[in-house]
């Protein structure tokens, strides 16, 4: 279950890297930029080698998602373990590490509804209910 659950931990955070975007969605940064600019670490998900390799053979070594969150905007991290553990500065200072991905803004967005007027109240039943019932 474990591995299934880290092989779709992985899968997830693949897709979210690979996935094709507009030059408008798609940023990169480092992950020492992103925490400088005040997003937090939600998440660290290890992904073993041999999970990692499902997805690749490029792989050499066990991996780290890390996923960062500032207000509205998600950033994913994708990180050689030892880089991790071991926080190696130049690693974690490379400018594409990370991708990130914002929420469409305010002015983009489709305006909000005018609020509907209340409903009229549905009609009384005027037949009576059969004899032998309650109503």
């Amino acid at each position: 279950m474990r591995s299934i659950s880290l092989g779709l931990a992985f899968a997830t955070a693949a897709a979210l890297i690979s996935a094709p975007a507009s030059a408008d969605e798609r940023l990169q940064s480092s992950f020492t930029a992103l925490v400088g600019k005040g997003y937090e670490v939600k998440s660290v998900t290890l992904i073993p080698l041999e999970v990692a390799k499902r997805v690749t053979e490029k792989v050499k070594t066990d991996n780290v998602v890390v996923t960062l969150q500032k207000q509205e905007t998600v950033a994913v991290c994708y990180i050689a373990f030892a880089n991790w553990a071991f926080m190696n500065k130049a690693s974690l200072d490379s400018a594409t590490l990370c991708e990130v991905r914002s929420s469409p803004t305010e002015e983009s967005a489709a305006p909000a509804a005018a609020p509907s007027e209340p409903a009229a109240a549905p009609a009384e039943a005027t037949t009576p209910p059969a004899s032998g019932t309650t109503p």
